[in-house]
């Protein structure tokens, strides 16, 4: 697995597929990132606001801090100097602040390991951004994975404002923060394809014929592959072009159990592929 850049600068997570063909996954760089956050960090705040006033209309927990809150400035009121009035106020303030950094700690952490186990990687934030949490293979995220790379935002989250996490991100190839490193996850982009190329009329007859049997072999992954590989063709420099067209005719050639390739010009045999394997799926889907 190997980090390189495609499309210009745009930065990508290479990986072989089970088939034996590279893949590149487009990596997402830390602005998307922060913008994700920046949507799903408004929702985990609208959640503690709604937590907290549940917990005030349902728990005596008003009336609680109207009892600590007398005892505190009748202790204050009863000191010799003010300077004991602003070391209690300074623990009190100091106690708050603990428990609402906690409590936004947990509740951001619950929050995104839920979303990520709900919808593959997903959270409101990234969906909206087009965004997904996946697992360094290329799989999706895990539970496991989710609940480290969650977990360690304590670490990430330092000093303040994810400053440890940023850096992180910068200086990583594949743009991980310290808990994407720990639980073996990448953020990627969820680019939208283009459209395949035009392969003529569906009455156009096929410069190569495959019997049924080889086109049975193929399904609806294969076909993504080959869509993929002819749609990325205009956009690769020559050489790398033509090792990946070598590298997907070749896969095609395997699974449809070829001797070798029935037409010396592999562009030509993928879009026979795909134009006739098309063709059969509708036919046998009548």
């Amino acid at each position: 697995m190997t980090q390189r850049t495609i499309e210009g600068d745009m930065p990508s997570h290479g990986l072989l597929s089970p088939e034996g063909v590279q893949l590149d996954l487009p990596i997402a760089g830390p602005a998307p990132r922060m913008l994700a956050y920046a949507i799903d960090f408004v929702i985990i705040i609208s959640l503690m606001v709604l937590l907290a006033i549940i917990l005030f209309t349902v728990l005596p927990i008003s009336a609680w801090l109207d009892r600590w809150l007398s005892s505190l400035f009748r202790e204050s009121a009863g000191a010799a100097t003010s300077k004991h009035l602003s070391q209690s106020l300074g623990r009190s303030a100091g106690v708050f602040i603990a428990i609402f950094v906690l409590a936004q700690f947990v509740i951001e952490t619950g929050y995104f390991i839920f979303w990520e186990m709900m919808t593959n990687g997903r959270s409101p934030g990234k969906a909206l951004i087009g965004l997904r949490v996946v697992c360094r293979d290329g799989l999706p995220i895990n539970a496991r994975s989710s609940v480290v790379r969650n977990v360690m935002r304590i670490a990430d989250i330092l000093p303040a404002n994810y400053v440890v996490g940023l850096i992180s991100m910068i200086i990583s190839d594949s743009g991980e923060r310290l808990g994407d490193h720990a639980a073996g996850t990448l953020v990627v982009r969820l680019d939208r394809p283009e459209a395949a190329p035009d392969l003529g009329g569906s009455n156009e007859p096929a410069p190569v014929p495959f019997t049924r049997q080889q086109l049975a072999r193929i399904g609806p992954r294969e076909l993504q592959l080959v869509r993929g590989a002819l749609r990325r063709l205009s956009k690769l420099p020559e050489n790398r072009g033509r090792e990946l067209v070598a590298e997907v005719a070749e896969t095609m050639r395997v699974r449809m159990e070829l001797a070798e390739l029935p037409s010396p010009d592999r562009v030509a045999f993928l879009r026979s592929v795909l134009s006739m394997a098309e063709r059969y799926s509708r036919e046998a889907s009548r």
